[in-house]
């Protein structure tokens, strides 16, 4: 895990993948579209498919670039602020328009020979414009976070031993934990029931094994699995922490010592 990118405004491995699938099932489905169209209308004379496939990257790989670009800076829309939160919105909106109007002129009124590309145009037009809407409506948050929320510290915790092996023969890498705890102005102490996410790689798309606080008096409540994480809920956080890795057998497996490496702190104003 990289932990430069462990910062507010940078979503999460499960939105970016399921982002990056929407953009990549609509361009999918554009070409597809096109292929059916020019078929159908015997055009093929005139667009060839690699011009079809030219045009259908130009706007999807712009867009693409414009979310990668954002996630190297911070610039996710998550990071709008909660006094301008409805002016960040509309800004927001409004550089997705300039974006769509921008390509469909260059689209539209250059290296268009006559009115059948011109039409073949802006119906893929049409399809990009309904996937910006689509992604905009998908991951755009209600709300960016709660309203009373000062700061919170990110706790980064990696462990002493990085490769485990299984009952399977195979090798399970873990790669670091996190802990966040958020302050509030409406409250003095912070949420009883801390979130320790602890993130690996491991060749079982259902993972036979499970992770376990060794003091079990300091797990809290439930958890939840991930095929490549697994978050924990602890009263407290220690500067080391003692993890068993039991397999579903409820055999022991393995223990791991998280220490604790690097504080963050961000701030909501």
């Amino acid at each position: 895990m990289n932990f430069n990118q462990l910062k507010f405004g940078v979503p999460d491995i499960d939105t970016i993948l399921n982002l990056f699938s929407a953009i990549i099932l609509f361009f999918s489905f554009s070409i597809f579209v096109s292929i059916v169209i020019i078929s159908i209308a015997k055009k093929w004379n005139i667009i060839s498919f690699s011009k079809v496939l030219k045009l259908n990257s130009f706007l999807y790989l712009t867009l693409v670039s414009i979310y990668l670009l954002s996630f190297k800076l911070g610039l996710y829309r998550l990071s709008f602020s909660r006094k301008n939160d409805w002016i960040e919105k509309v800004l927001y909106v409004l550089f997705f328009l300039v974006l769509f109007l921008c390509q469909a002129y260059f689209i539209l009124y250059k290296n268009t020979p006559n009115l059948s590309t011109k039409r073949y145009k802006v119906l893929i037009l049409l399809i990009y414009f309904s996937s910006l809407a689509y992604i905009l409506n998908q991951f755009f948050p209600i709300e960016s976070y709660d309203k009373y929320l000062t700061h919170s510290k990110t706790y980064i915790y990696l462990p002493t031993k990085k490769t485990i092996k299984l009952k399977d023969n195979s090798s399970l890498k873990i790669d670091s934990a996190i802990s966040i705890m958020s302050y509030y102005s409406n409250e003095k102490k912070l949420e009883e029931d801390l979130m320790f996410k602890i993130y690996f790689d491991s060749p079982h798309k259902d993972p036979p094994f499970s992770f376990k606080a060794l003091d079990s008096t300091n797990e809290f409540g439930g958890s939840s699995h991930q095929p490549k994480y697994k978050e924990l809920f602890l009263k407290k956080l220690n500067d080391s922490i003692k993890i068993v890795i039991h397999n579903y057998s409820e055999k022991e497996i393995d223990t791991v010592l998280f220490v604790k490496r690097k504080i963050r702190i961000t701030q909501y104003h």
